[in-house]
């Protein structure tokens, strides 16, 4: 398999171009991304368990190498870790540079681990922060990906450019918003498959019902007054909250107010990585 590796020293990808891409951390996130990222770049592999490393390398047909090898042969780094590695994962990557005299650029996409709280380190880093899970990314369906980074924003673009679509803005309201996201869909899932099971519907309905109309709606959202059933139920969803007590309001949280803050904040000349 060519690969397509820049040659060059020290490693440094070229204006909009991610070059060489290397995946470090092959759970969930980091496999999917991997393996679409691969249809559009050269794509190296490496993870903290050999075992995990051989097994996604042979399903995914690509090269999985040691840090040192990726190091000296990628020009960007997607840092894929668990949240609690990364700061530890990106101390040895950087400290490896150090010794190999290349820096390429590394990017961060553990949603709550914000790439500004990170400790200075001799590399650039860089955050990418994607309001989605990896079910989704694996089905092909578009997202939104969140950077503060405006310099690098032009590469990202082109990262991510099968993904979905990279904004500037605060990287701290992603980790809240895929949390409050996910809170609220288990437990429709949970009720739903409660309300279900309890009329005495089979399991293969259950969960036909949950990944099929639950997950289907959601996907069609905001929904279309066009669908008469639709229609239907949002009418039928307006009666029971006319009926119902109105709740109080209560405070707007601080994750809310973030984004606006964010584009007020002063900008140096140089920008904000």
């Amino acid at each position: 398999m060519t690969l397509g590796l820049r040659p060059g020293n020290p490693a440094e990808p070229r204006h909009n171009d991610p070059g060489t891409i290397a995946v470090v951390g092959l759970g969930r996130l980091g496999a999917v991304l991997a393996d679409r990222l691969a249809e559009r770049f050269p794509v190296l592999l490496n993870d903290s368990d050999p075992a995990v490393a051989r097994r996604v390398a042979a399903a995914l047909s690509l090269p999985d190498m040691d840090q040192r090898e990726i190091l000296s042969a990628a020009d960007t780094v997607l840092i894929c870790v668990p949240p609690q590695e990364t700061e530890a994962a990106l101390r040895r990557l950087a400290a490896l540079t150090e010794e190999i005299g290349r820096r390429p650029l590394f990017v961060n996409l553990a949603t709550s681990v914000p790439t500004d709280q990170l400790p200075e380190l001799n590399v650039e880093v860089v955050g990418l922060k994607p309001v989605c899970q990896f079910t989704a990314v694996a089905l092909g369906l578009k997202t939104v990906l969140v950077t503060s980074a405006p310099r690098r924003i032009g590469l990202l673009r082109t990262l991510a450019a099968d993904l979905g679509e990279v904004v500037l803005g605060p990287e701290k309201v992603v980790g809240p918003a895929n949390r409050a996201a996910t809170k609220v869909a288990l437990k429709a899932c949970a009720e739903l498959a409660a309300e279900l099971a309890g009329r005495g519907l089979p399991t293969d309905i259950v969960r036909a019902a949950i990944r099929n109309v639950l997950v289907g709606t959601a996907l069609d959202y905001p929904p279309s007054d066009a669908n008469p059933y639709t229609r239907s139920v949002l009418d039928e969803i307006a009666a029971e909250a006319k009926a119902a007590e109105a709740a109080p309001a209560g405070a707007v949280p601080p994750e809310a107010l973030a984004w606006a803050a964010w584009a007020e904040r002063p900008v140096s000349p140089g920008g904000v990585a």
